[in-house]
């Protein structure tokens, strides 16, 4: 018994001396983010430096796709990377049921965009009415409010497709 507590004795003070040590070293790291060496970083596109549209809608077997495109109209250089977000919206502004999916491919790329320059989203929804729901499935949206990745504030976009059935299921790849 005497043995198992000279050895718990000796496992504490080697711990504690452990801990006190790792305390001391990293005294010499910096103590806050700002006096770490500043990382590159490309200057990410904003939604004031953007302006949105949507292409023709392409149809087949009650399947449609589109493109939903970003352009920088500012003078300076930005990027985009990953996903957006969206809301279909009705000729008031109301938003309309709208579920988006992300799409695994083409997955999320930096994409750098000098003025007057475009990024899309490619778009992938049904025109078929779902289970339940009615036909048509829902109303005819007139809009879309795009959100740029890392933003919050949308970009209007004209709607150019018919209706979203599946509660506004729209599936969305990552801005290309």
């Amino acid at each position: 018994m005497a043995v198992n507590r000279h050895i718990g004795a000796r496992i504490l003070r080697t711990s504690v001396g452990l801990l006190a040590a790792g305390a001391l070293a990293g005294a010499g790291l910096p103590a806050h983010a700002q006096d770490a060496p500043d990382q590159p970083r490309d200057p990410r596109c904003h939604t004031s430096q953007l302006t949105g549209s949507m292409s023709p809608v392409e149809a087949g077997a009650g399947q449609r796709y589109a493109d939903v495109s970003l352009t920088n109209t500012s003078d300076q250089f930005c990027t985009i990377y990953g996903y957006g977000g969206m809301q279909l919206v009705d000729a008031a502004g109301n938003p309309l049921p709208t579920n988006v999916a992300r799409a695994a491919g083409p997955g999320p790329a930096l994409i750098g965009l000098s003025p007057g320059q475009s990024a899309a989203a490619t778009l992938h929804w049904s025109a078929v009415p779902h289970g339940d729901e009615g036909d048509p499935c829902q109303p005819t949206p007139t809009g879309l409010q795009v959100i740029p990745p890392d933003e919050t504030d949308p970009v209007p976009v004209e709607w150019t497709g018919d209706v979203v059935c599946g509660a506004g299921a729209i599936e969305e790849t990552a801005y290309h």
